[in-house]
């Protein structure tokens, strides 16, 4: 580069200018669990450099039967076996300019979780009660959980044994559902209606 001052003189520089990528940033942070037998789907972005992006797994093998779109960053497909604690891919985005960054995930298929059994013993107000929710087609021990309404009023449930016990109070019905998280945090869920 030159410069001329108003006498005419003249002084020089070299110069290298070496442009650098923006960071790019592979989304989502994690991605869902899929069930072995049902579509799956999911979606990966780029962002932080210039649109279009393209996609590719660049570690790791991705789940039997999942494929990824390059151009989309759609993962997609139906699992054909499941993976125990999950395996890991790592995803990477490229922008126009080719800048890229990369984001390890674990994928998950998981077995199909069943619940028993399809109804409880109705339970008699003011009686001494238990019943007995079980799990099976994962990985054992198996943690229950409510995650939508409520027991009967009187009623609890350990959510280690799956042991559903106490004295209903109430002869109002109770609509709820229960979840099975297994060893490897697969879960599976029914819902039930009891009436005292």
């Amino acid at each position: 580069m030159t410069a001329t001052d108003a006498n005419g003189c003249p002084g020089t520089r070299s110069y290298t200018i070496a442009p650098v990528c923006p960071t790019v940033t592979v989304n989502p942070t994690s991605v869902a669990n899929g069930t072995i037998g049902l579509a799956y789907s999911q979606t990966f972005s780029g962002s932080g450099g210039t649109a279009p992006y393209t996609f590719a797994v660049t570690a790791g093998t991705l789940p039997a039967g999942l494929t990824l779109n390059t151009s989309t960053g759609v993962l997609s497909g139906t699992p054909t076996a499941t993976n125990g604690a999950g395996v890991s891919v790592t995803v990477r985005a490229t922008d126009a300019y080719g800048c890229s960054g990369t984001r390890a995930y674990t994928i998950k298929i998981c077995p199909v979780i069943s619940l028993n059994p399809s109804s409880f013993v109705t339970p008699l107000v003011g009686r001494p009660y238990s019943d007995t929710v079980t799990a099976a087609g994962g990985a054992t021990p198996y943690v229950y959980a409510i995650v939508s309404g409520s027991l009967p009023a009187g009623l609890s449930l350990n959510t280690s044994t799956g042991v559903i016990s106490g004295a209903a109070t109430s002869t109002t019905a109770a609509t709820f559902t229960l979840q099975a998280t297994d060893a490897n945090a697969c879960t599976g869920t029914r819902a039930y209606t009891m009436t005292p």
